[in-house]
Protein backbone atom coordinates (compact mmCIF):
# COMPACT_ATOMS: atom_id res chain seq x y z
CA UNK A 1 0.00 0.00 0.00
CA UNK A 2 1.22 3.80 -0.23
CA UNK A 3 2.04 5.52 2.67
CA UNK A 4 3.73 8.70 3.75
CA UNK A 5 7.57 8.23 4.87
CA UNK A 6 9.87 10.62 7.01
CA UNK A 7 13.39 11.50 5.61
CA UNK A 8 15.15 10.72 8.91
CA UNK A 9 18.43 10.31 7.22
CA UNK A 10 18.25 13.91 6.13
CA UNK A 11 19.06 14.76 9.55
CA UNK A 12 21.26 12.28 10.54
CA UNK A 13 23.93 14.23 10.65
CA UNK A 14 22.84 16.69 12.69
CA UNK A 15 22.09 14.37 14.93
CA UNK A 16 25.46 13.10 15.45
CA UNK A 17 26.87 16.30 15.17
CA UNK A 18 24.96 17.51 18.02
CA UNK A 19 25.00 14.20 20.28
CA UNK A 20 29.16 14.98 19.82
CA UNK A 21 28.80 18.49 20.59
CA UNK A 22 26.87 17.83 23.59
CA UNK A 23 28.57 15.37 25.42
CA UNK A 24 25.95 14.69 28.45
CA UNK A 25 22.72 15.06 26.66
CA UNK A 26 21.44 11.75 27.02
CA UNK A 27 22.29 10.03 31.08
CA UNK A 28 23.73 7.86 31.71
CA UNK A 29 26.46 8.71 29.14
CA UNK A 30 27.06 5.22 28.28
CA UNK A 31 23.25 5.33 27.03
CA UNK A 32 24.61 8.57 24.45
CA UNK A 33 27.24 6.32 23.24
CA UNK A 34 24.92 3.50 22.46
CA UNK A 35 22.95 6.22 20.34
CA UNK A 36 25.94 7.45 18.32
CA UNK A 37 26.77 3.33 17.95
CA UNK A 38 23.36 3.14 16.22
CA UNK A 39 24.11 6.30 14.18
CA UNK A 40 26.88 4.89 12.19
CA UNK A 41 24.86 3.01 10.04
CA UNK A 42 22.34 4.49 7.44
CA UNK A 43 18.91 5.26 8.93
CA UNK A 44 15.90 4.17 6.70
CA UNK A 45 12.84 6.43 6.22
CA UNK A 46 10.26 6.20 8.68
CA UNK A 47 6.68 5.43 7.65
CA UNK A 48 4.38 7.95 9.57
CA UNK A 49 1.17 6.80 8.29
CA UNK A 50 -1.53 4.14 7.28
CA UNK A 51 -4.58 4.45 4.90
CA UNK A 52 -7.73 5.72 6.62
CA UNK A 53 -9.96 3.25 4.68
CA UNK A 54 -7.83 0.55 6.74
CA UNK A 55 -7.04 2.62 10.46
CA UNK A 56 -10.55 4.85 11.02
CA UNK A 57 -9.66 6.29 14.15
CA UNK A 58 -6.03 7.67 13.57
CA UNK A 59 -5.08 11.67 13.56
CA UNK A 60 -5.81 12.94 9.75
CA UNK A 61 -2.76 14.37 8.20
CA UNK A 62 -3.16 17.95 7.90
CA UNK A 63 -1.62 17.59 4.21
CA UNK A 64 -3.74 14.41 3.12
CA UNK A 65 -6.72 13.34 4.53
CA UNK A 66 -6.99 10.19 2.89
CA UNK A 67 -3.99 9.60 5.40
CA UNK A 68 -4.09 8.93 9.31
CA UNK A 69 -0.69 9.10 11.21
CA UNK A 70 0.90 6.38 12.86
CA UNK A 71 3.40 5.06 15.41
CA UNK A 72 6.14 6.37 16.34
CA UNK A 73 5.21 9.15 14.47
CA UNK A 74 1.68 10.23 16.44
CA UNK A 75 2.49 8.96 19.97
CA UNK A 76 5.69 11.30 20.12
CA UNK A 77 4.21 14.59 18.65
CA UNK A 78 2.00 13.75 22.29
CA UNK A 79 4.64 15.26 24.02
CA UNK A 80 4.80 18.35 22.24
CA UNK A 81 1.09 19.01 21.56
CA UNK A 82 -0.16 18.32 24.82
CA UNK A 83 1.34 21.65 26.47
CA UNK A 84 2.10 23.64 23.15
CA UNK A 85 -0.47 25.79 24.65
CA UNK A 86 1.13 26.32 27.49
CA UNK A 87 4.06 28.58 27.53
CA UNK A 88 7.24 27.80 30.13
CA UNK A 89 6.56 24.29 30.20
CA UNK A 90 8.34 23.36 26.89
CA UNK A 91 11.11 22.76 26.35
CA UNK A 92 11.14 20.31 29.09
CA UNK A 93 14.53 20.04 30.95
CA UNK A 94 14.66 16.38 31.29
CA UNK A 95 12.91 13.79 29.03
CA UNK A 96 12.50 10.64 31.03
CA UNK A 97 12.13 7.22 29.64
CA UNK A 98 12.72 4.12 29.75
CA UNK A 99 15.46 1.90 28.42
CA UNK A 100 13.78 -0.16 25.94
CA UNK A 101 12.44 2.53 24.17
CA UNK A 102 15.36 4.73 23.89
CA UNK A 103 16.69 3.91 20.52
CA UNK A 104 15.70 4.87 18.30
CA UNK A 105 12.36 6.13 19.25
CA UNK A 106 12.91 8.44 21.85
CA UNK A 107 16.95 9.35 21.19
CA UNK A 108 16.80 9.67 17.26
CA UNK A 109 13.33 9.69 15.68
CA UNK A 110 11.85 12.50 18.53
CA UNK A 111 15.01 14.89 18.60
CA UNK A 112 15.22 14.56 14.44
CA UNK A 113 10.89 15.56 14.23
CA UNK A 114 11.66 18.24 16.83
CA UNK A 115 14.67 20.00 14.84
CA UNK A 116 12.54 19.78 11.37
CA UNK A 117 9.68 21.09 12.53
CA UNK A 118 11.78 23.89 14.12
CA UNK A 119 10.69 23.17 17.93
CA UNK A 120 13.45 23.37 20.85
CA UNK A 121 14.54 19.78 21.87
CA UNK A 122 14.08 18.99 25.81
CA UNK A 123 17.41 20.14 27.44
CA UNK A 124 18.21 16.57 28.29
CA UNK A 125 17.49 12.96 27.85
CA UNK A 126 17.14 10.30 30.60
CA UNK A 127 16.69 6.88 30.58
CA UNK A 128 15.87 4.99 33.48
CA UNK A 129 16.21 0.82 34.03
CA UNK A 130 13.91 -1.42 35.04
CA UNK A 131 13.30 -2.95 38.15
CA UNK A 132 13.34 -6.41 39.05
CA UNK A 133 11.82 -9.18 40.86
CA UNK A 134 14.55 -11.07 42.38
CA UNK A 135 16.95 -10.34 39.75
CA UNK A 136 14.44 -11.63 36.89
CA UNK A 137 12.14 -8.54 34.67
CA UNK A 138 9.07 -8.43 36.31
CA UNK A 139 6.02 -9.77 34.13
CA UNK A 140 2.28 -10.78 35.01
CA UNK A 141 3.21 -13.78 32.99
CA UNK A 142 5.74 -15.17 34.95
CA UNK A 143 3.88 -14.31 37.87
CA UNK A 144 6.58 -12.26 39.94
CA UNK A 145 5.09 -9.12 39.73
CA UNK A 146 3.88 -6.47 42.45
CA UNK A 147 1.30 -4.83 43.34
CA UNK A 148 2.94 -1.31 44.43
CA UNK A 149 -0.94 0.01 45.55
CA UNK A 150 -0.69 -3.06 48.22
CA UNK A 151 2.51 -1.34 49.61
CA UNK A 152 1.05 2.12 49.27
CA UNK A 153 -1.86 0.98 50.95
CA UNK A 154 0.14 -0.51 53.79
CA UNK A 155 2.71 2.13 54.67
CA UNK A 156 1.88 4.92 52.39
CA UNK A 157 3.23 6.95 49.58
CA UNK A 158 6.16 8.39 51.57
CA UNK A 159 7.26 5.73 52.23
CA UNK A 160 7.27 3.88 49.08
CA UNK A 161 8.64 6.85 47.29
CA UNK A 162 11.60 7.01 49.76
CA UNK A 163 12.25 2.72 48.63
CA UNK A 164 12.29 3.65 45.10
CA UNK A 165 14.56 6.77 44.86
CA UNK A 166 16.80 5.33 47.63
CA UNK A 167 17.37 2.03 46.23
CA UNK A 168 17.68 2.93 42.15
CA UNK A 169 20.99 4.20 40.73
CA UNK A 170 19.37 6.06 37.82
CA UNK A 171 19.50 4.17 34.83
CA UNK A 172 20.33 0.91 35.66
CA UNK A 173 18.20 -1.59 36.99
CA UNK A 174 17.19 -2.37 40.47
CA UNK A 175 15.80 -5.27 42.46
CA UNK A 176 12.65 -4.79 44.04
CA UNK A 177 11.90 -7.47 47.09
CA UNK A 178 9.21 -7.09 50.26
CA UNK A 179 11.73 -7.84 52.18
CA UNK A 180 14.41 -5.42 51.11
CA UNK A 181 11.84 -2.60 51.11
CA UNK A 182 10.94 -3.75 54.84
CA UNK A 183 14.65 -3.71 55.36
CA UNK A 184 14.73 0.34 54.24
CA UNK A 185 11.19 1.00 56.17
CA UNK A 186 12.20 0.00 59.23
CA UNK A 187 16.11 1.07 59.52
CA UNK A 188 15.79 4.54 58.17
CA UNK A 189 12.38 5.59 58.62
CA UNK A 190 10.61 3.77 61.42
CA UNK A 191 14.09 4.11 63.58
CA UNK A 192 16.44 6.25 61.86
CA UNK A 193 14.61 9.55 61.17
CA UNK A 194 11.18 8.58 63.23
CA UNK A 195 13.41 8.09 66.29
CA UNK A 196 15.07 11.79 65.90
CA UNK A 197 11.23 13.56 65.38
CA UNK A 198 10.30 11.48 68.38
CA UNK A 199 13.11 12.32 70.77
CA UNK A 200 13.05 16.08 69.79
CA UNK A 201 9.59 16.68 70.98
CA UNK A 202 9.45 14.60 73.96
CA UNK A 203 12.92 15.84 75.03
CA UNK A 204 11.66 19.71 74.27
CA UNK A 205 8.42 18.60 76.08
CA UNK A 206 10.28 17.52 79.11
CA UNK A 207 12.86 20.02 79.91
CA UNK A 208 11.64 22.82 78.10
CA UNK A 209 8.35 23.17 78.29
CA UNK A 210 7.66 22.40 74.53
CA UNK A 211 9.03 25.73 73.74
CA UNK A 212 12.53 25.14 71.54
CA UNK A 213 15.29 27.20 73.44
CA UNK A 214 18.16 28.88 71.53
CA UNK A 215 21.72 27.10 70.91
CA UNK A 216 23.90 28.92 73.55
CA UNK A 217 27.56 28.47 73.65
CA UNK A 218 28.79 25.02 70.85
CA UNK A 219 30.91 22.86 71.99
CA UNK A 220 32.75 20.09 70.52
CA UNK A 221 29.82 17.53 69.85
CA UNK A 222 27.94 20.72 67.95
CA UNK A 223 31.04 21.98 65.98
CA UNK A 224 31.45 18.11 64.97
CA UNK A 225 28.11 17.98 63.54
CA UNK A 226 27.65 21.51 62.04
CA UNK A 227 31.05 20.84 60.07
CA UNK A 228 28.96 17.50 59.10
CA UNK A 229 26.06 19.60 58.00
CA UNK A 230 28.75 21.95 56.30
CA UNK A 231 30.05 19.00 54.15
CA UNK A 232 26.73 17.10 54.10
CA UNK A 233 24.09 19.79 52.14
CA UNK A 234 26.33 21.01 49.41
CA UNK A 235 27.60 16.99 48.56
CA UNK A 236 23.33 16.05 48.36
CA UNK A 237 22.85 19.42 46.09
CA UNK A 238 25.55 18.15 43.92
CA UNK A 239 24.68 15.03 43.63
CA UNK A 240 20.98 15.37 43.21
CA UNK A 241 21.92 17.88 40.04
CA UNK A 242 23.74 14.69 38.71
CA UNK A 243 20.99 12.17 39.39
CA UNK A 244 22.70 10.56 42.04
CA UNK A 245 19.42 10.62 44.26
CA UNK A 246 20.10 7.17 45.66
CA UNK A 247 23.28 8.29 46.72
CA UNK A 248 22.16 11.49 48.12
CA UNK A 249 19.61 9.94 50.14
CA UNK A 250 22.22 7.53 51.94
CA UNK A 251 23.78 11.60 52.77
CA UNK A 252 21.54 12.39 54.34
CA UNK A 253 20.35 9.62 56.02
CA UNK A 254 23.63 9.60 57.60
CA UNK A 255 23.38 12.85 58.80
CA UNK A 256 20.15 11.60 60.70
CA UNK A 257 22.55 8.56 62.41
CA UNK A 258 25.02 11.73 63.35
CA UNK A 259 22.35 13.43 65.30
CA UNK A 260 21.43 10.29 66.86
CA UNK A 261 24.55 9.65 67.85
CA UNK A 262 24.94 13.28 68.88
CA UNK A 263 21.90 12.95 71.46
CA UNK A 264 23.51 9.83 72.99
CA UNK A 265 26.94 11.72 73.39
CA UNK A 266 24.98 14.34 75.14
CA UNK A 267 22.96 12.52 77.02
CA UNK A 268 20.26 15.32 77.62
CA UNK A 269 18.21 13.38 79.84
CA UNK A 270 21.36 13.39 82.11
CA UNK A 271 21.72 17.25 81.47
CA UNK A 272 18.30 17.88 82.50
CA UNK A 273 18.63 16.26 86.16
CA UNK A 274 22.20 18.38 86.87
CA UNK A 275 21.60 21.80 88.83
CA UNK A 276 24.98 22.96 87.29
CA UNK A 277 24.22 26.31 85.20
CA UNK A 278 26.86 24.66 82.43
CA UNK A 279 24.66 21.56 82.04
CA UNK A 280 21.69 23.60 81.47
CA UNK A 281 23.14 25.57 78.86
CA UNK A 282 24.34 22.27 77.16
CA UNK A 283 20.80 20.86 77.73
CA UNK A 284 19.25 24.22 75.98
CA UNK A 285 21.86 24.03 73.38
CA UNK A 286 21.39 19.92 72.71
CA UNK A 287 17.73 20.74 72.23
CA UNK A 288 18.15 23.04 70.03
CA UNK A 289 20.87 21.32 68.05
CA UNK A 290 18.53 18.09 67.45
CA UNK A 291 15.52 20.59 66.07
CA UNK A 292 17.67 22.23 63.80
CA UNK A 293 19.65 19.30 62.67
CA UNK A 294 15.74 17.70 62.40
CA UNK A 295 14.94 20.85 60.13
CA UNK A 296 17.73 20.51 57.73
CA UNK A 297 17.43 17.18 57.59
CA UNK A 298 13.74 17.65 56.39
CA UNK A 299 14.83 19.89 53.88
CA UNK A 300 17.02 17.50 52.39
CA UNK A 301 14.06 14.96 52.22
CA UNK A 302 11.06 17.04 51.52
CA UNK A 303 11.05 16.04 47.70
CA UNK A 304 10.72 12.61 48.60
CA UNK A 305 8.69 12.26 51.53
CA UNK A 306 6.91 15.62 50.87
CA UNK A 307 4.06 14.35 53.45
CA UNK A 308 6.34 13.67 56.04
CA UNK A 309 8.15 16.70 55.90
CA UNK A 310 5.03 18.74 55.79
CA UNK A 311 3.91 16.88 59.18
CA UNK A 312 7.42 17.05 60.91
CA UNK A 313 7.52 20.86 60.19
CA UNK A 314 3.94 21.56 61.73
CA UNK A 315 4.94 19.37 64.53
CA UNK A 316 8.08 21.52 65.35
CA UNK A 317 5.79 24.97 64.75
CA UNK A 318 7.36 25.78 61.60
CA UNK A 319 6.62 26.92 58.27
CA UNK A 320 9.98 27.25 55.68
CA UNK A 321 10.40 30.15 53.73
CA UNK A 322 10.22 30.37 49.72
CA UNK A 323 13.90 29.70 48.99
CA UNK A 324 14.90 26.20 49.36
CA UNK A 325 18.58 26.46 49.32
CA UNK A 326 18.37 29.14 51.68
CA UNK A 327 16.13 26.42 53.86
CA UNK A 328 19.88 24.19 53.75
CA UNK A 329 21.80 27.27 56.43
CA UNK A 330 21.95 26.19 59.22
CA UNK A 331 20.68 29.18 62.08
CA UNK A 332 18.32 29.41 64.64
CA UNK A 333 15.40 29.76 62.86
CA UNK A 334 12.99 27.24 65.45
CA UNK A 335 14.08 29.32 68.91
CA UNK A 336 10.85 29.82 70.88
CA UNK A 337 8.69 27.87 68.80
CA UNK A 338 6.36 25.57 70.32
CA UNK A 339 6.53 21.85 69.26
CA UNK A 340 3.67 18.86 69.31
CA UNK A 341 4.27 15.99 72.13
CA UNK A 342 5.32 13.47 69.67
CA UNK A 343 4.41 11.85 66.45
CA UNK A 344 4.52 8.55 64.91
CA UNK A 345 5.58 9.35 61.28
CA UNK A 346 6.71 5.70 60.20
CA UNK A 347 3.70 3.23 62.38
CA UNK A 348 5.83 -0.53 62.51
CA UNK A 349 4.26 -2.59 60.17
CA UNK A 350 1.94 -5.11 62.42
CA UNK A 351 3.23 -8.87 61.84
Amino acid sequence: ESNYFFRLRQYQGWLVDFLTRHENYIFPRFRQTQVLEFLKEPLNDLCISRPRERLEWGIPLPFDENYVTYVWFDALTNYYSAVVDRPGIWPADYHVIGKDILVPPHAVYWPIMLQAAGVPLPRGIIAHGWWLQRGSKMSKSTGNALNPLDLVDQFGADAFRYFLIREMNVGQDSDFTPEQFLVRYNSELANNLGNLVNRTLNMTTRFAGGVLPAAEAPEEPERELHELWARTAPECVALCEGFQFHTALERTMAFVTATNAYIEKRAPWKLGKSADPQDQARLRTSLATMAESLRLATALLQHVVPGAAARIREVLGYTPGAGWREELSWGGRLTGRKVAESLVLFPRPKA
